[in-house]
């Protein structure tokens, strides 16, 4: 049997409470992975998965792996496939940025941390079922990364009648993922600015999409940036959204660079030892609204 062939319920992601409940071919190769002493709050079992995700549909297949929080901070265990068994652990305060896909049954988890100084990038593709399965060990560890006490409730807050006045121009779909994926952590919202796709017109070829829609938002606590994929052609209600969490505690410096037809926000991050940069392309008075909104804190 091919693996799309498979029922798709074997390829969700499911949550454990012990090392005992991981799965035979992988449980050997998290007890070895762990520290001595390690003690588990939860886990999260990504079985193996195929994926045919590239612009040609070449397939490709995601190994089984486990995300184990273990209460200080969390490790991705890869089962060994082709290569040797991985396992990298993130430390909440060494985080410079997260960033999550949430693209119809399409899931990913990217984050970027640093372990002696080094830096290191976890990267984990999952169905989408598993943004569902996240417990509050997730939520915890969102909120050390930005300095904020862990919540009592894992609910999604509401946005109040001042959020929906700072989001005002945003389309209902950010203004619903903002509070579901960004403000679980009990952030205040100071406030946003929200950038319409930007299009190159051409009059022979189709038009180019050079940034899709946009929602840059501050709370007192990240920088969070809500987009789209882009779309190839004007029609992208469909289309899931990429979140990128941002704390502020990693933000060295923000500056502003004029293009001939973007601006780009460039955010100079440092921490746990390591220093990069992460960069976002804004209309140029997208930029400027959002240059206004940083000066301000």
């Amino acid at each position: 049997m091919e693996p799309w062939q498979t029922r798709a319920s074997e390829f969700h992601p499911y949550l454990i409470a012990s090392l005992d409940e991981l799965p035979a071919t992988l449980r050997p190769v998290v007890e070895e992975a762990l520290p001595p002493g390690t003690v588990l709050a939860s886990g999260l079992v990504v079985p193996a998965n195929y994926r045919s995700d590239t612009p040609e549909g070449e397939p490709h297949t995601v190994p089984e792996q486990a995300l184990i929080f273990t209460g200080d901070g969390m490790w991705q265990i890869t089962a060994p496939a082709d290569t040797a068994p991985s396992a990298i652990y993130i430390d909440p305060a060494n985080i410079r940025w997260i960033r999550s896909s949430h693209l119809l049954l399409y899931g990913r988890l990217e984050i970027a941390g640093a372990t002696q100084g080094q830096p290191v990038l976890l990267d984990i593709e999952f169905n989408a079922v598993g943004w569902r399965q996240k417990d509050q060990n997730w939520r915890n560890l969102v909120a050390k990364c930005v300095g904020l006490p862990p919540l009592a409730t894992g609910s999604a807050p509401a946005p109040s009648a001042q959020d929906r006045a700072i989001l005002q121009s945003a389309p209902e779909k950010f203004v619903d993922g903002l509070f579901k994926y960004g403000m679980y952590t009990g952030e205040t919202l100071h406030a946003a600015t929200f950038q319409p796709a930007v299009w190159e017109h051409h009059l022979i070829s189709f038009d180019k999409q050079l940034a899709p829609d946009t929602l840059i938002a501050l709370t007192n606590a990240s920088v969070l940036i809500l987009t789209e994929e882009k779309a190839l052609v004007r029609r992208s209600d469909e289309l899931g959204l990429l979140i990128t969490r941002i704390p502020r505690q990693a933000i060295a410096e923000m500056q502003v660079a004029a293009g001939a037809h973007l601006s780009e926000v460039n955010f100079s991050l440092a921490r746990g030892g390591v220093s990069d940069r992460y960069r976002l392309p804004l209309a140029h008075d997208a930029a400027q609204a959002w240059s206004s909104i940083w000066a301000k804190g």
